[in-house]
């Protein structure tokens, strides 16, 4: 007599059904595979905009465009950055001195077919 009160207050059942259960697991996998190719892509990213940053912070005024390209493949190549080549970056001169365009698309399956798409298109200034 006790288990059913407890289980059961003024007619209604408390807690989660089965099907409820497995719509919030369903649910949570579905965030975790979109998560689980999301965060890579947002992570190189980041490593891609510092590299830059450290790169901008040196004297690169003075460099020419292929010495500053050589400079960034080096941090892409210890940072495993695979996404993009420094060849592939557009350094281009400005007025106000050198500019970077960064512009690439990183794309990633997700299952079937489905996918998650980067698109980045930025200028940065190196001065």
């Amino acid at each position: 007599m006790q288990t059913r009160q407890w289980v059961r207050q003024n007619g209604q059942q408390r807690g989660m059904s089965l099907i409820g259960m497995l719509l919030v697991i369903v649910m949570i996998g579905l965030v975790a595979v979109v998560a689980m190719q999301v965060i890579p892509m947002y992570t190189q990213y980041l490593s891609i905009k510092s590299t830059i940053e450290t790169v901008r912070k040196e004297s690169v005024a003075q460099m020419a465009i292929p010495e500053i390209q050589a400079a960034i493949q080096k941090r892409f190549d210890i940072g495993y950055v695979e996404t993009i080549k420094a060849k592939d970056l557009k350094i281009r001169n400005d007025r106000s001195g050198k500019v970077l365009d960064l512009v690439y698309n990183d794309e990633r399956e997700l299952c079937c077919m489905f996918y998650v798409t980067l698109k980045i298109n930025e200028t940065i200034p190196l001065q």
